[in-house]
């Protein structure tokens, strides 16, 4: 037994480290030929009679609908992880606002005083 737990422990950090490596490399090769990171962006929209929908930028489908602004970010934070996802909120009146990550777009759809 204290054989296989080890092998699993071994195998854990092996696929740890090689992530870490290939991150690292992934980021020398953006630096190295001045093409910008592509971060992981989700468009919220209001949609009359069906409530908040979740997309992906560039995509015409809606993966998920809500029935809260609050409960649609909060699906793009589980969604995204921690990952550095941008979220885009087109209000109800048309207007958008843009976050650099979907924790400050759940802090600011908790405090939001648009009606949900």
């Amino acid at each position: 037994m204290a054989v296989k737990e080890s092998k699993k422990e071994v195998k854990k950090e092996v696929k740890k480290e090689v992530k870490k490596d290939v991150k690292k490399d992934v980021k020398k090769e953006v630096k190295k030929e001045g093409v910008k990171e592509v971060k992981d962006i989700h468009v919220l929209s209001y949609y009359e009679g069906k409530g908040w929908g979740v997309k992906r930028q560039g995509s015409d489908k809606i993966i998920k609908y809500f029935k809260t602004k609050v409960e649609a970010t909060e699906y793009i934070v589980k969604v995204s992880g921690n990952q550095g996802t941008s979220v885009t909120i087109k209000l109800k009146n048309g207007k958008f606002q843009k976050f650099d990550n979907a924790l400050r777009a759940l802090s600011y759809a908790k405090t939001s005083k648009e009606d949900d």
